[in-house]
């Protein structure tokens, strides 16, 4: 196990027991949809970690989940399930009298409680709930769900440990789900066709191997999620393009330190592309995967991106607190045009090499 993997574990042990603490100490009413990120901010706990205690406890039969939802006009709930089977990339709202889409980022929230089987819950908190959000549409014409502690489906999905334990929860072969901004990195690596020539295949994918063990661990590291591999290329997805950028260079220093004693013919160098806009959830080949123009193009600029390098979208270097970041690692980045095959318009593109 790497030092990194350890900290991780060692910071799940902790939030696990703040987690079996608070059951432990709480009334019904704190056991009812759980306010997991208060939870964390108040022990100090990175909020992913004590998501990742939850969705353990979840596994463990600790817990029970709910799939909230809302109607992106009036706030309501017109569907509530327990799996993301159950969940259609349409529903109607009986309050507005509208069909909406739904929205992984936006509009489906998704709480924790303590599994009835542990301890009875009393019928009348989900009717409080219920009531709650009645009484705030007959008045205000809205049921104010969101707030700076709310779980929203991405957080969920995105989670590396919920795709562990749960990869067979996938939507409807038909149905699909939105999601308004998701970054994505696409890897692959120079020349592997020829290392696997000179090496043999033996050798030539156990160095590949470590490259992904590699690749994942940065990507996991910074909130990020392995969607999966296509030959010798990675797919990682991130709801934040910091995460992204930092796992990026992360990857690229690591690799690079990896391989700089071996023989010139087993190293690999790696080529990345991230860029971030509006994707689809769906299932293929039993298991959650995105498509959509952004997945798309990522692999287009990542095909572009020179070996050590890495190749920013406008949309991801544009933002000024990714500028920002941007100059603690490289002291210049460059631009350049391009258009895409299968993609219409031309693109400004930002290269990096760390």
């Amino acid at each position: 196990m790497t030092r990194s993997n350890t900290l991780v574990q060692t910071k799940l042990q902790d939030a696990a027991s703040v987690l079996k603490t608070y059951l432990e100490q709480s009334d019904e009413q704190g056991v009812f949809h759980i306010d997991v990120y208060k939870l964390a901010d108040e022990n100090q706990i990175p909020r992913p970690v004590m998501l990742a205690a939850c969705i353990k406890a979840l596994y463990e039969g600790l817990l029970v989940m709910e799939w909230v939802f809302h109607c992106p006009h009036c706030g309501g709930v017109p569907k509530e399930t327990v799996s993301l089977h159950e969940a259609t990339h349409d529903d109607y709202c009986p309050v507005c009298k509208v069909n909406f889409a739904n929205v992984i980022d936006r509009n489906i929230e998704v709480f924790f409680s303590l599994h009835p089987g542990k301890a009875p819950q009393s019928k009348a908190l989900k009717e409080r709930y219920h009531n709650l959000m009645r009484d705030d549409i007959t008045q205000h014409m809205h049921f104010d769900w969101q707030n700076p502690h709310t779980i929203y489906a991405v957080d969920v999905i995105q989670h590396p440990l919920y795709r562990e334990y749960f990869g067979a929860e996938t939507l409807p072969q038909d149905q699909s789900l939105e999601l308004m901004n998701s970054t994505i990195l696409f890897t692959d690596i120079k020349g592997s066709t020829r290392m696997y020539s000179d090496l043999g295949d033996a050798k030539a994918f156990g160095l590949v191997r470590e490259h992904f063990r590699i690749l994942f661990e940065c990507i996991q590291k910074y909130n990020g999620l392995p969607v999966k591999t296509i030959g010798d290329a990675v797919m990682g997805s991130f709801v934040d393009g910091r995460h992204a950028i930092i796992a990026a260079v992360e990857a690229q220093q690591t690799l690079r330190s990896y391989y700089q004693n071996r023989p010139e013919k087993e190293r690999i160098e790696v080529k990345i592309g991230i860029h971030s806009g509006p994707t689809i959830l769906v299932t293929l080949n039993n298991r959650l995967d995105y498509f959509g123009t952004t997945v798309n193009l990522a692999a287009r600029i990542q095909g572009i991106a020179q070996p050590n390098e890495i190749i920013l979208s406008e949309n991801v270097f544009a933002p000024l607190e990714h500028k920002t970041l941007l100059r603690k690692y490289v002291p210049r980045v460059y631009r350049s045009t391009h258009t895409f095959k299968g993609v219409d318009g031309v693109y400004q593109v930002y290269h990096v090499r760390p």
